[in-house]
């Protein structure tokens, strides 16, 4: 651990985080501050349009906030992008994959995008774990949509993130699936990764998180 990081044990704080986007009326955040301290499990509830996904943007680089500050362990969100960036992990709700790429030449470029060679081992683990092992030579552009759900997991594992967002990450997916999710997550969790997770189910938060 840096010495900018041992000054704070939090894995995320927010300060007074404000964004509004253009013909908006009204903020999409607006005055924000928390925290979230290493190795939590962390649940954010809210209905749908409440902010939750502009919060994890703006939290991970992603998207610029009008005012306010964002801190991933100890160090500024917007002041040290590439730090963020290989900090977290974000499994979004929109599924963006490019549809030509199989499932093992899309998980490898995603690899490369990080500098990691020879990743196939740790790749083979994540798709055991998520049930896709027999689909790797499939074109994404195949996958099922809970499959396709579960690849965005995986992608956003591949660099061994040491926070990981998930907004909304089992919508509209069968019980069986979510169980192989939650198992897998509850595992990074307890191998020290700090789990931020948005969701309007309650239920799921009231079994997960800290």
């Amino acid at each position: 651990m840096s010495s900018k990081e041992s000054e704070n044990s939090a894995a995320l704080r927010v300060l007074n985080l404000r964004k509004t986007y253009k013909a908006a009326t009204a903020p999409a955040l607006d005055g924000v501050t928390f925290e979230v301290g290493q190795g939590e499990f962390f649940g954010l509830l809210g209905p749908n349009g409440a902010g939750k996904s502009t919060l994890i943007g703006t939290v991970a680089g992603l998207v610029k906030p009008d005012a306010g500050s964002a801190y991933i362990l100890g160090r500024d969100t917007v002041k040290e992008p590439r730090f963020t960036k290989m900090a977290v992990g974000i499994v979004p709700q929109e599924i963006t994959f490019d549809p030509f790429f199989t499932v093992r030449e899309t998980l490898r470029l995603q690899s490369g995008f990080y500098g990691i060679r020879h990743n196939d081992i740790w790749i083979s683990t994540l798709i055991s774990r998520l049930g896709l092992s027999d689909k790797i030579n499939e074109k994404v552009s195949r996958l099922s949509g809970g499959m396709k759900r579960r690849l965005l997991i995986v992608r956003a594992l591949l660099h061994r993130p040491r926070i990981l967002f998930l907004d909304e990450p089992t919508v509209a997916l069968d019980p069986q699936v979510r169980r192989r999710i939650w198992a897998l997550v509850k595992d990074m969790a307890k191998g020290g990764v700090t789990v931020f997770l948005t969701t309007h189910y309650i239920e799921e938060a009231e079994a997960l998180c800290d």
